[in-house]
């Protein structure tokens, strides 16, 4: 397929199955390479029936990939702060890095901030506005979730803000929720730097 594509094409793939040898997925990978794969994506899990990051990505794997093929290699996993994405980089000596579900709690991850939850959170809401016909509001609540999950869900009051917020029915209602009571149950505003909390950044590496 990719010789009939003029754009590159790519493969994003997991780890084979864990009853396959050890050395199934740099296998399956050069024949991937071989078809004309222009790069190669591993996410170092295997497929989880229960969980979807089910333990820890397998970083060694992702080293013997890039030792193998001759195309570039992006490690995917393990990335939850700036220094994961340096020691995954060093580890693996991987082409590049790709981060998922974590830039939905942290969307500067990549420029080495760690932003006050409520201010971004407070920042999302005005684009919401100024755009009312991108996104849902059941996907605009989800949103506001990560971004206060990502710093807070060990935070005593947190599940107190889970009811709330899946009480709220709209956008008002979630900007409301955010200056009353989230910031109450915090004891703080939201900060205009962008510089997390210690007690948050506390919550967040635990």
């Amino acid at each position: 397929m990719s010789h009939l594509l003029q754009p590159p094409t790519s493969v994003k793939l997991r780890l084979c199955p864990s009853s396959s040898p050890p050395s199934s997925t740099v296998e399956f990978a050069t024949l991937l390479e071989q078809a004309g794969a222009s790069w190669v994506t591993l996410h170092a899990r295997h497929v989880s029936a229960r969980r979807r990051r089910q333990g820890a990505a397998d970083l060694d794997v992702v080293h013997a990939l890039k030792k193998t093929l001759r195309v570039p290699v992006v490690s995917n996993g393990n990335v939850r702060m700036w220094e994961d994405m340096q020691k995954n980089k060093e580890e693996t000596e991987a082409d590049g890095i790709m981060v998922g579900e974590t830039l939905l709690g942290n969307p500067c991850l990549f420029a080495n901030v760690i932003p006050d939850p409520v201010r971004i959170s407070l920042e999302y809401l005005e684009i919401c506005k100024e755009l009312p016909d991108v996104a849902t509001y059941r996907t605009i609540e989800a949103h506001v979730k990560h971004f206060i999950e990502f710093q807070c869900s060990r935070r005593p009051w947190y599940n107190k803000f889970r009811a709330a917020l899946s009480a709220c029915e709209g956008v008002d209602d979630v900007e409301h929720l955010l200056r009353t009571k989230v910031t109450r149950w915090r004891g703080r505003a939201a900060r205009d730097d962008h510089e997390a909390c210690p007690d948050d950044l506390e919550y967040t590496t635990a």
